[in-house]
C-alpha cells in the first residue's frame, strides 16, 4: 500500500480495517476514512466516508465506526455507513476518545463542553453516566476498559491518573505518574481489571495495580485469591497521617506505580499480554516485549527489542 497512513483500525481479528491518510505523502484524503477489506486482491475499498473537516481518530467495532473531528464525534452504522448519532466536544485536536474494546459492552467517553470535563456514553443502557469533572486542566488521555464498567483520565499535566466508576462517575482512585509534567500518550487497563499502564514523552512506562480497587468497590469474588501475591503500589509514608487522608489526590496520599519500563523513545502505545507481560510500540517503529513481576515491585524485565521495519524487510528479501 502506498503513500501515508495517518490512522488504522482493526474490526476485532478480521480483514476489514478503518483507515485515514496521513504523512508526507497521504495514501487518501485527511478528510476521509475508507473502509477497507484486506483480503481482496483487487478493489479492497468497500466503502468511504467524507467529512468537512480532517479525521484525527477512528473507531471501529462489531456494527459501529467512530470518526473524530475536532469539534464533533460521529457514530455510523458499519454496515450501512449511516449516521446514528453525533456529539459535540471540547476542542480536540488531538482527536481523544475513548470505547470499549469488549464486544458486548459499548460505552463511549471524549472531552466534554468545557476544560476537564468528561462525556460518557453507554449504548447498552437507557439511563446515562453523569458527566464527570475528571481535572481542572485539558484533557490530555483516557481509557475505557474493556467491559465498559471504569474511565481512566490524565490532564495535560499528566502527573496523574484518575480511575472512575463510570456508573456513577465516583472517583476510585488517583494513581501517580511522577511529580513533573510529562505529556501521557497512552493508558491503558488489562483485560481483567488487574492493572493499568501509561506510557509518556518521559520515554517511562508505569504499571499500577488496581485489584484492591476493584475488590473494595466491585466486590469482585474472583480477585480473593489473588490478593496475597499481588503487587502493592507504593505511597508516601505521609499517606498514614490522618491530615494527608482527606486528600484523596495529594502528593502524598495518592498511589505509584509497582512496576516501570524505561525506553529511549518518547512518543509509545502499550497493551498488556498473557502471563504478565506488556508490548510496546513506539513512534519510531520499535517493538519492545518486556515483563514483570507479579509479586514484587521493580523494573520491568526487557524480553525483545527491534524495529518492526527490520522485520519486515527481512520477510521480503
Amino acid at each position: 500500500m502506498g503513500g501515508g497512513i495517518g490512522r488504522i483500525e482493526m474490526l476485532n481479528t478480521t480483514n476489514i480495517l478503518a483507515l485515514v491518510g496521513g504523512g508526507k505523502n497521504p495514501k487518501f484524503s485527511l478528510n476521509k476514512i475508507i473502509i477497507w477489506d484486506d483480503k481482496k486482491v483487487k478493489n479492497n475499498i468497500i466503502g468511504e466516508l467524507r467529512f468537512n473537516t480532517n479525521i484525527l481518530n477512528i473507531k471501529i467495532k462489531m456494527d459501529r465506526l467512530i470518526g473524530v473531528c475536532q469539534s464533533k464525534i460521529y457514530i455510523f452504522n458499519l454496515n450501512t455507513l449511516e449516521t446514528i448519532d453525533m456529539f459535540d466536544t471540547f476542542d480536540n485536536i488531538n482527536g481523544i476518545v475513548g470505547f470499549s474494546p469488549g464486544e458486548l459492552i459499548s460505552v463511549l467517553a471524549f472531552p466534554y463542553d468545557s476544560k476537564g470535563k468528561v462525556r460518557i456514553v453507554n449504548f447498552n443502557s437507557l439511563s446515562q453516566p453523569p458527566i464527570i469533572a475528571a481535572h481542572e486542566s485539558k484533557i490530555a488521555c483516557l481509557c475505557v476498559n474493556r467491559n465498559g464498567t471504569l474511565l481512566a483520565t490524565a490532564s495535560d499535566k499528566g502527573t496523574l491518573i484518575r480511575i472512575f466508576d463510570v456508573k456513577d462517575g465516583k472517583t476510585l482512585i488517583a494513581l501517580r505518574r511522577g511529580s513533573k509534567n510529562a505529556e501521557i500518550n497512552c493508558i491503558i487497563f488489562d483485560e481483567f481489571n488487574k492493572y493499568v499502564a501509561c506510557s509518556s514523552d518521559t520515554g517511562s512506562i508505569h504499571i499500577f495495580s488496581i485489584v484492591n480497587t476493584m475488590k473494595n468497590n466491585f466486590n469482585e469474588n474472583y480477585y480473593e485469591d489473588q490478593m496475597e501475591d499481588e503487587p502493592k503500589n507504593q505511597k508516601s509514608f505521609l499517606s498514614g497521617f490522618n491530615f494527608f487522608r482527606k486528600f484523596s489526590d495529594s502528593y502524598f496520599n495518592s498511589e505509584w506505580s509497582f512496576a516501570k519500563f524505561k525506553i529511549q523513545e518518547h512518543k509509545s502505545i502499550i497493551t498488556f499480554l498473557y502471563n504478565n507481560k506488556i508490548c510496546v510500540l513506539s513512534s519510531d517503529g520499535k517493538y519492545y516485549l518486556a515483563s514483570f513481576d507479579p509479586k514484587k515491585s521493580g523494573d520491568c524485565q526487557k524480553i525483545r527489542e527491534f524495529y518492526l521495519y527490520d522485520m519486515y524487510s527481512q520477510k521480503n528479501k
